[in-house]
Formats: structure tokens, sequence, C-alpha cells
């Protein structure tokens, strides 16, 4: 991509950034914060890739750019899932009996044919290329809609959800696009494990967080976000 695209893809990024933000009510600044914190744990895409970049014939990283990127994931996933479960608590502190019953189940249905039409395309050999980049669309799309539905009380939590969407959305992309660049059987492997010990950590930090420490928690779990940035850039 050159140097045009992506200042345009940067500047387009910051309109919808500013757009979005605006209308956000007071009271749901902090779960905005972390909302838009879990997303940003998508620094995992640079760790991903370095992972796949190189040969690598074992599971244990083997190189500088392959440690750094499984620093990079690692604590990008933490950011990921404890990010999104601290937004989650949050929102339900705001919570009423009254509210009606979420049926946020049914948002499945679309996310797994989309992310089954990408696994079809990766094992039949069609244009993986193509799908990946819909699917990386598809991650923008919800990404920005869930920033979007943090503006009121009543779409908040349908805005946790797809940013959820999102993120998965955007893994799988990367995934594909590993798959593109050749990554090894042991790359994929070293993806799904440092992935899960990540998440595994920022579950069990997110579960134990009481109702007074969860903006100090979004902003411990923010500075994850730029080690895990900061190792992608050194790898």
């Amino acid at each position: 991509m050159d140097s045009v695209s992506l200042m345009a893809s940067f500047a387009l990024a910051g309109l919808a950034g500013y757009q979005v933000v605006w209308g956000v009510a007071p009271a749901l600044h902090s779960p905005l914060m972390a909302v838009t914190n879990a997303i940003s744990g998508m620094t995992a895409v640079g760790g991903m890739l370095l992972l796949a970049h190189g040969s690598s014939t074992s599971v244990v990283p083997d190189s500088p750019a392959h440690w750094m990127g499984a620093v990079a994931t690692v604590l990008s996933f933490v950011n990921i899932a404890g990010g999104f479960l601290v937004s989650g608590k949050m929102l339900d502190l705001f919570r009423r009996p009254t509210d009606p019953k979420d049926f946020f189940e049914y948002y499945a249905a679309p996310a797994s044919i989309l992310l089954g039409g990408l696994a079809a395309t990766g094992f039949s050999h069609g244009n993986l290329d193509t799908a990946s980049g819909a699917v990386g669309i598809a991650s923008s799309i919800c990404c920005i809609a869930a920033i979007a539905g943090l503006a009121n009380q009543e779409t908040a939590r349908t805005g946790n959800v797809l940013g959820m969407a999102g993120v998965a959305f955007g893994l799988a992309s990367t995934t594909a696009n590993m798959a593109l660049d050749g990554a090894s059987t042991e790359a994929f492997e070293q993806a799904g494990m440092l992935g899960a010990f990540g998440s595994g950590i920022g579950a069990v930090l997110a579960s134990g967080v009481g109702p007074t420490e969860l903006p100090q928690t979004v902003a411990a779990f923010h500075s994850l976000v730029g080690l895990a940035a900061m190792a992608g850039a050194a790898g």
C-alpha cells in the first residue's frame, strides 16, 4: 500500500472516529474507553504476522522477530479478552430490571456464515485474498458501529457485542493473510496457543475486578496495548 493510500485511510479513520464519539453520553465515557481499548488490542495483527514471517519448525519462537511477535500477541489478547469483559461489567451496572431481554446469541448466525465462508474459501483453494479483504471490511464496519453504539444506554450493550464481532473478524482475516504469506503449521499453532494463553489471563484478571476498580483496570489494560505495539514495531 502506497503512502497516499495510507494517508487516506488514516484521514478517513480520524473523521469516522470523531463522528461516532461526538454523541456519546457522559455517563458512558468509561464503557466507551473500555470498548475502544479492547478494539485497540488489534495490535495482535502485527504480532500474528510476525509469527508467520520466515520459516519456523517449532511451536517455540526461534528468532528475535518471532519472540517480539509472541509478546505482542499475548499482551494483545490479554487486552482483548479482559477489555470486553470489563466493558460488559461496566454496562451491567447501568442495566435496569425493566430493560428488555437481549438476544445477542442470534448475532452468531451471520457471524458464523461470514467466518465459515472464509474458512471454506481457504480449504477449497478459492480466492482467499478477496475473501480475506471482505472479512476485513466487515471487521472495520463492526468496530466503528461498536463505538457508535456506545452513544446511548439503549444501544451500548449491542455496541459491546459488535466490538467483539469486529475483533473476531479482524483476527480471522489476519489468519487468512498468514496462510497467504505461506505461514507454517507451527506458526498457526504458536498464534493459537499464545492467543488462548493471553485470553485466559485477561479473563481471569477481569473476572476478579470489583465495580470500583473497573476504570483503573481499563487503564492497566491500555498500557498493555502500548507494550504490544512496541513489541510489534521492534519485531
